[in-house]
């Protein structure tokens, strides 16, 4: 049961997240999403989800310390990205580059943390 429940709680976040658009994609004029968007969104979604499901449970201290000092450092390159091109539309770069570098970060943060509690004791 409890490995189902790593799988659904995901799942349901997921698409908890996914019906903002949906519903701007019904009442809010301009709004279009296409059907392949919600896919892509909804498998990086899922895969945070996960990630956080499988290492953030058994590390805390580094996934959560990664995962915040990837958001520190895409938030610094997407504000290096709108100095240099402030007329692009950034939305997109955004959205991926949070995740991505969360992503990435808090796996290393588990590494890290997993190194150094062997190495203690």
């Amino acid at each position: 049961m409890k490995k189902i429940s790593k799988i659904i709680r995901p799942a349901l976040i997921t698409v908890g997240i996914l019906l903002i658009p949906f519903f701007g994609n019904l009442f809010v004029d301009g709004w279009n999403w296409r059907w392949t968007a919600f896919i892509f969104f909804g498998v990086i979604l899922f895969g945070a989800g996960l990630a956080y499901e499988f290492w953030g449970k058994y590390a805390k201290k580094g996934v959560i310390g990664g995962f915040f000092f990837g958001e520190l450092i895409a938030a610094g390159i997407i504000a290096l990205l709108r100095f240099l091109n402030p007329n692009d539309d950034v939305a997109g770069v955004v959205i991926i580059t949070f995740l991505i570098f969360g992503i990435f970060f808090a796996i290393l943060g588990y590494f890290i943390q997993r190194f150094l509690e062997k190495r203690r004791g």
